[in-house]
């Protein structure tokens, strides 16, 4: 069960695809923050340096309740950020038994199911399929045998459904590496291909099918939340990165870099990215947080 807020502080706050683009500074923001839940979705290292773990075990730091989806640069190291993941939650297990105001916790997620008690809300989290790359494409597929017992595309979608079907709130939010199927098929669209002169939807369907699944089980998806597809575009332009659809909120929030110097004044200041979902009546709104490291 995640820890219940007052309804001011019904906040999550998303980062997106981190690419090593993370230091103490973070820790410390989140940590000192009102947010009642923080997620990542994924990709914690550089694909050059294999930096993951030592990512992962500053993240680790966090005492906020912590979801990371891995994304695909991070199956590679997938073993070894589960292990760090998993001794460092032992580690705050054990000082949480000597202390009066327990840690969130860190956890590293996927084909999962989370409870969420924010503010007089009760909305179920539901983390979807690692490691993906997008196009509907099963990436990883050894890895996502050996790790969640998945072997095709088809069982990823039939245990996605299962998620739904066994969530204990009607609303939803979903937490992804790369975002679903059906949300447009030009370069620029949240999860659409900029790496091809052809573009297309580059969305996953096994996502998409889950979408639809609870939306016949009348359950409400209210927020979808992933990353993977960059805002910057080859060739140049920026992607949309947020959407509202039949009472969803999209959410694309890989900024990359997420940490960059903005320019004004002549003065050149790092600023630190998220995206802000505020969970209200009808559901949640998304903006964009770039925090100054003073």
């Amino acid at each position: 069960m995640l820890p219940a807020v007052a309804e001011k502080h019904a906040r999550i706050a998303v980062v997106g695809d981190v690419h090593s683009a993370w230091q103490p500074f973070d820790v410390h923001y989140f940590n000192q923050s009102d947010y009642a839940l923080v997620l990542v979705t994924g990709d914690l290292g550089s694909s050059a340096r294999r930096d993951g773990v030592s990512i992962a075990r500053s993240l680790a730091h966090l005492e906020k309740r912590t979801l990371i989806m891995p994304g695909n640069a991070d199956a590679p190291e997938y073993a070894k950020l589960a292990a760090e993941f998993s001794y460092q939650r032992g580690r705050a297990g054990l000082m949480d038994a000597l202390d009066a105001n327990p840690r969130g916790g860190v956890e590293i997620v996927g084909y999962g199911l989370h409870t969420a008690e924010l503010g007089a809300r009760s909305v179920s989290l539901i983390s979807a399929r690692p490691f993906a790359t997008g196009g509907s494409v099963l990436s990883s597929p050894e890895l996502l045998e050996q790790s969640f017992g998945v072997r095709s595309l088809a069982e990823s979608s039939e245990r996605l459904r299962a998620l739904v079907d066994r969530a204990t709130t009607d609303a939803l939010v979903f937490l992804a590496h790369n975002g679903p199927a059906g949300l447009g098929e030009d370069a620029a669209a949240l999860w659409g291909r900029d790496f091809d002169p052809r573009a297309g939807d580059w969305g996953d369907a096994d996502l998409a099918d889950a979408l639809a699944h609870a939306s016949a089980r009348g359950r409400r998806p209210i927020a979808v939340v992933a990353g993977h597809m960059h805002w910057r575009l080859r060739g140049g332009g920026l992607r949309r990165w947020k959407l509202e659809r039949d009472g969803v909120v999209f959410v694309n929030a890989a900024r990359v870099p997420r940490i960059f110097e903005a320019e004004g004044d002549g003065a050149r200041e790092p600023l630190h990215h998220h995206v802000e979902l505020r969970l209200g009546v009808d559901g949640f709104t998304a903006a964009e947080v770039r925090v100054p490291r003073a």
